[in-house]
């Protein structure tokens, strides 16, 4: 494991914290929709972000060249 490898552990590790955090917030404050929505969001970008980045370096060392695409999953109705 390098240099890099430990900062996208160190990243994943940030993100599920702040994933706890504004979970708990969200559940126990009773925020306003608008309020709501940008925790969704940001939970979400943060997400997709680290999802991203794990599956690009997992794409790198089975030595593959193309960017790793995500499954895009249609939202709920």
């Amino acid at each position: 494991m390098d240099k890099r490898d430990r900062d996208l552990l160190a990243g994943l590790a940030k993100v599920n914290t702040e994933i706890g955090r504004v979970t708990i917030e969200l559940l126990t404050m009773q925020p306003s929709d608008e309020h709501y929505a940008a925790g969704l969001r940001r939970l979400g970008r943060d997400l997709v972000g680290v999802g991203a980045a794990l599956a690009r370096r997992a794409a790198e060392l089975d030595g593959q060249e193309a960017p790793v695409e995500l499954p895009y999953v249609a939202p709920a109705d």
